[in-house]
């Protein structure tokens, strides 16, 4: 039997993967039976921003902080619930959100780690760059600009007094890992989203390091696949873990495991990893590191096995969700609604003649998103929507026109058209936004898997398991096998091709 066919048909020990988005984390079990990958759903927990202020009495009202001590519980509970079903689990593996992480001092984490959305980030953007230049800053990490990104976090954190004491610096799913296992580590695939990682050697940009003072506290690199360390005793005695059980270093950055996962056919494919954030772009075999490239705002982020992940950070179903949540927030009781129940209506709807950018600045903080459209719509001369229907409808057609635009911007860089776009992740649940993408590309869009970032989770440790040489391809195999995709073909000839 060809090795092909023995990973196409076989069967394995299940794996644990502990997928941390920004607005949910789940524990999801997966298992290799009779050649595909099943996936089952063992813990969903809610996950966001909370004010500082919560945690620390003197915080500014405005900054936000994660609350990595409930998630951690979360893990913990969904972990033991995962070890009373299937007390087989073979290892863990943990992904997250890019950019934000802890700071430690003797084994202790020194406060809250702070948002991804806390203001400081953007009043420390013009600190750093009296240093390095926002061009030069691209030329050594390839890195959109986005004021989030961790180099700004740093140098807004330099202020602060408690950089100074740390003697570590992890991200956040290498925490986890760390609380896991007790070994500290820097997975590869989400340090290239810190801005300290130099895109030409894949190694820490040591001046970068040394300006920011962390040369002393960032971690050993280590590749997706690599085991981390053995579950520490103590934990695998709470969970009921009858063994060892390894921690496994996935594609930790949450869209390294999405795009993993992607059912790409050909080199030529796009992807749309849509979640709160939309991550649109290609797979290269290197970085592009060119003028052209960083004025289009695309970013050189590492993918599994040394690919290179040419992508731009859009908005995703964060104004769907963030629009929903401020509608409820201010509804009475029992009036209280879901995307679900609204989108029939805003399907039926014809195109709005006038389209917002969801990537604008005045959508990122939480808030009136609704009220902020109104008036985006009005300020470029259309007409103010009634409904929200319209205010939805408003935002899908913005969305797919952004992500074909986007997918058409990324190919062209890498010197390609694209021949589909691969939808995935919970987007590609709205064939609303699925058509609209592709009426919009005028290309076929491929939707699914959903849980793709779990799945890649899963995959990259049934890899270090299976103890033959899996490479990309016949991992997305296995994922065509698993999965079912819906197919959308363009209506028109598409306004982006």
């Amino acid at each position: 039997m060809s090795q092909e066919t023995a990973l196409l048909t076989g069967s394995m020990a299940p794996v644990a993967a502990i997928d941390l988005g920004a607005t949910s984390g789940r524990v999801m079990l997966g298992e290799l039976i009779d050649g595909k990958v099943v996936l089952t759903a063992v813990h969903r927990f809610a996950n966001g921003a909370h004010p500082l202020s919560d945690f620390e009495e003197d915080a500014a009202p405005e900054a936000l902080a994660w609350d990595l001590d409930e998630l951690w519980a979360q893990i913990r509970h969904g972990l033991g619930l995962a070890f009373a079903r299937r007390p087989d689990i073979a290892s863990i593996g943990v992904d997250s959100w890019a950019v934000d992480y802890a700071l430690l001092r003797e084994g202790h984490r020194l406060g809250q780690v702070r948002h991804y959305r806390d203001p400081r980030n953007e009043r420390a953007v013009e600190h750093l760059e009296l240093t390095f230049a926002r061009s030069e800053l691209f030329s050594r990490n390839g890195l959109q600009f986005l004021p989030f990104n961790t180099i700004y976090q740093l140098e807004a954190e330099r202020a602060d007094g408690r950089l100074a004491r740390a003697d570590t610096l992890l991200l956040v799913p290498d925490y986890f890992n760390w609380l896991l296992t007790g070994v500290a580590g820097a997975e590869r695939t989400n340090a290239s989203t810190t801005g300290l990682l130099d895109a030409r050697t894949g190694a820490w940009d040591p001046e970068l390091a040394n300006h920011l003072g962390v040369a002393g506290i960032l971690p050993q690199l280590v590749e997706p696949g690599s085991t981390v360390g053995a579950l520490r005793p103590e934990l695998a005695a709470e969970f009921g873990a009858p063994g060892s059980v390894d921690v496994i270093a996935v594609a930790s950055h949450d869209t390294a495991s999405a795009v993993a996962a992607a059912p790409l056919t050909t080199g030529h494919s796009a992807y749309v990893s849509c979640g709160t954030w939309g991550l649109v772009g290609v797979e290269l075999p290197a970085p592009v590191l060119t003028e052209d490239a960083r004025l289009a705002g695309f970013t050189n982020e590492i993918g599994l096995d040394s690919t290179v992940r040419l992508l731009k950070n859009v908005t995703g179903t964060w104004l769907l969700s963030e629009s929903i949540r401020y509608w409820n927030q201010n509804a009475a009781p029992d009036g209280q609604i879901s995307l679900e129940s609204l989108l029939p209506a805003a399907a039926a709807l014809e195109s709005p003649g006038i389209l917002i950018d969801p990537a604008a600045e005045r959508f990122l903080a939480p808030g009136d998103v609704p009220g902020r459209i109104c008036a985006a719509v009005l300020e470029a001369g259309g007409t103010e929507p009634e409904s929200r229907e319209q205010v939805l409808r408003i935002i899908l057609e913005s969305l797919a026109a952004s992500f074909a635009a986007q997918a058409f911007s990324a190919a062209g860089l890498g010197g390609f058209t694209p021949d589909a776009i691969h939808l995935v992740g919970g987007g590609s649940q709205s064939e609303l936004l699925c058509q609209l993408t592709a009426d919009k590309s005028g290309v076929e869009v491929v939707a699914g898997p959903v849980e793709c970032t779990a799945l890649g989770n899963v995959l990259v440790q049934l890899r270090a398991h299976g103890g033959e040489d899996w490479d990309m391809g016949r991992m997305r195999q296995l994922v065509r096998n698993s999965v079912q995709l819906q197919y959308f073909a363009p209506r028109g000839a598409g306004t982006t091709a």
